[in-house]
């Protein structure tokens, strides 16, 4: 490793930077975006157009029309040469002789640093380098790092770094408290975009003194749809609990190549049924995951619904699911409802804002009754999804308070089990209260 990863500050001072080229524009607003002043040297005056994009960035733009290798250099933070010309190890010299760090754009012997491929989440930032040797590897890394990097888990660090001193004042053990906020319900609200409760439950646990003994053994039981067999579909959601559980129970129908995402020292235990050979019950199942949760974690995410915590079945309560299409209104009008009226029934719909109505009107007319709990799930899984619940007759309104799409409607009493219900239960609770 000749590069040692680092981070640098670069609001601390100035950056100068050489050249106009494309690699130079690059890096000009990769500098600005970081909040950084750049005195760039472009060897020319035809650059408005770079001025007028800097004006909108959080960086500060010098512009010096002068010789950069004149240029006094002194008070600079760094300097990154792109001309693509002699200047290049001219300007490497200079640098060097004045101790200040340097990077020639595609030219590692000639630079004591290098720029990572880099993955952005705000307070979270991953850097990814091959000391300047394949870019295009790195690119290609960031893209698979980018897949499974949650999208507010800088919105956690930020919610970590806002309460740090308050913590090393208030529990036994941080670095314990933190490793269970992280891995436990609270890290998992922020992910879900819930900060509001994310952030009372936070400062609840800290004038606790964190809970419960660090020590003491806790766990989450999640639900993963396995979806078609082909591991590349799974949910980003459903990659994330794999790659994070304990203990994992799967069935038959789970294939050999989902289940090598799951973490490689996790406990893998089958409760499936295989031709000839006597299965386990539901509720044999059902105790063993109580049991194995105090161990850690257990699976998955079921798209949308499980991001909202709702289950699409439930037993003695629902326990039939039905999958309707419904993108227009003359579609939902050609359904025929009537075999969905059974209060047992389950029904998602997908594609069905613009269909609100008609999905309500077809199921009240078939006897379903208006006070069924329903729920709109608005771009799930997606940073800004928002999950609105209320009663069928009310559906056209909740798909209209959700914006826009793609989202599912799901009606049915499951809906009543989900983190959105008991969210607005507790809320009116407070409102009575207060």
């Amino acid at each position: 490793m000749r590069f040692l990863p680092v981070f640098m500050d670069v609001t601390s001072g100035p950056v100068a930077l050489v050249g106009s080229g494309e690699h130079a524009i690059n890096k000009l607003r990769l500098l600005l975006a970081a909040h950084a002043t750049v005195r760039w040297y472009p060897g020319h005056t035809d650059v408005a157009d770079e001025i007028l994009q800097a004006a909108a960035s959080p960086g500060k733009l010098e512009v010096d029309f002068h010789d950069p290798l004149a240029a006094n250099l002194a008070g600079s933070i760094a300097v990154v040469s792109a001309t693509g010309d002699g200047r290049d190890e001219k300007m490497s010299v200079r640098a060097r002789d004045a101790g200040i760090p340097v990077n020639v754009v595609d030219r590692a012997e000639l630079s004591t640093f290098v720029f990572p491929a880099i993955v952005d989440r705000g307070d979270v930032v991953v850097a990814i380098g091959t000391s300047g040797h394949a870019p295009v590897l790195a690119r290609r890394l960031r893209e698979r790092i980018e897949a499974i990097v949650p999208a507010r888990i800088g919105d956690l660090a930020a919610l970590m770094g806002r309460y740090r001193r308050r913590v090393a004042g208030a529990v036994h053990s941080p670095r314990l408290f933190w490793q269970k906020v992280v891995d436990g319900p609270i890290g998992a609200a922020v992910l879900a975009g819930r900060m509001v409760r994310a952030e009372a439950d936070l400062v609840r646990s800290i004038d606790n003194g964190g809970g419960r003994d660090p020590h003491s053994a806790t766990g989450t039981v999640f639900l993963v749809g396995a979806g078609p067999g082909d591991p590349d579909l799974l949910t980003l959601r459903a990659l994330q609990v794999l790659q994070d559980a304990d203990i994992v129970f799967h069935d038959e129908l789970v294939t050999d190549a989902v289940l090598d995402r799951v973490r490689r020292d996790a406990k893998r235990v089958f409760v499936g049924k295989r031709r000839g050979e006597p299965g386990i019950g539901q509720d044999e199942i059902n105790q063993r995951l109580v049991d194995a949760a105090r161990a850690g974690r257990i699976t998955a995410a079921l798209g949308c619904a499980a991001e909202a915590e709702l289950p699409l079945t439930f037993r003695n309560e629902a326990t039939r699911l039905s999958f309707v299409t419904a993108h227009r209104a003359d579609e939902a009008a050609s359904v025929d409802w009537s075999g969905l009226s059974d209060k047992a029934t389950t029904v998602v719909v997908y594609m069905g804002l613009a269909s609100a109505a008609a999905v309500r009107d077809g199921l009240v007319k078939a006897g379903r009754d208006p006070a069924t709990p329903a729920a709109v799930l608005a771009r799930g899984t997606r940073p800004d999804s928002r999950a609105v619940v209320g009663r069928l007759d009310d559906l056209p309104k909740l798909a209209a308070s959700a914006g826009d799409g793609p989202a599912l409607l799901v009606i049915g009493e499951v809906v009543a089990h989900s983190a959105p219900w008991r969210e607005t239960l507790e809320f009116l609770s407070a409102q009575v209260a207060a």
